[in-house]
């Protein structure tokens, strides 16, 4: 139970910090940003945790909690749903980037604080 307790608030403050990202920008702006930033943290935090095994219910919170709440997968498929319709091209370019940006700078988060250089 001590688990679900941790991923439930760590996702109140997440959704938190997306909205308060979005009323800071324009929708693609600020889902580039949380999602590009989410990807790093989560990549951060991950290889951080795998150096140090420390306790699980921190790993819950700030993963899949708050960086879980924090990003936003399906806010992201649907603007890119919508691009695909409107501008064929800037949707596919706008998709691809964005999945390769976020899986890159989550693999360079991992590295940088397991340790590697």
């Amino acid at each position: 139970m001590h688990n679900w307790i941790q991923v439930f608030l760590g996702g109140m403050v997440g959704a938190f910090l997306r909205f308060f990202v979005q009323t800071m920008t324009t929708t693609t702006i600020s889902l580039l940003i949380v999602n590009i930033l989410g990807s790093f943290l989560l990549g951060s935090l991950n290889g951080y945790y795998n150096r140090i095994n420390t306790d699980t219910s921190y790993k819950l919170f700030f993963t899949t909690g708050l960086l879980g709440a924090f990003t936003t997968f399906s806010t992201f498929s649907q603007h890119w749903f919508f691009l695909l319709q409107e501008r064929l091209w800037i949707g596919v370019l706008y998709g691809n980037t964005m999945t390769l940006v976020c899986v890159l700078v989550a693999f360079l988060g991992f590295r940088i604080f397991r340790g590697e250089r």
